[in-house]
């Protein structure tokens, strides 16, 4: 049976891509709250959370390896 294999590096990675959606979220966006500027940067916020999750679950299924099976 294979076994697996993590990279850290590609996990470290992804918990910093992760902290960088919950700092635009919970940092970012909210000092735009009373600004007439809030929907359009709510907007681009979101786009950018959409592709850096995109990037975090790709990071993720990289940070799997399967080791090969000697013989």
């Amino acid at each position: 049976m294979a076994k697996v294999k993590v990279n850290i590096f590609y996990v470290i990675s992804a918990v910093c891509t992760l902290l960088l959606v919950a700092y635009l979220w919970l940092m970012f966006l909210p000092s735009f709250a009373d600004s007439p500027d809030y929907p359009g940067v709510r907007t681009i916020v979101l786009i950018l959370t959409i592709l850096v999750l995109a990037v975090a679950v790709i990071q993720v299924f990289l940070a799997i390896e399967k080791e090969k099976e000697s013989k």
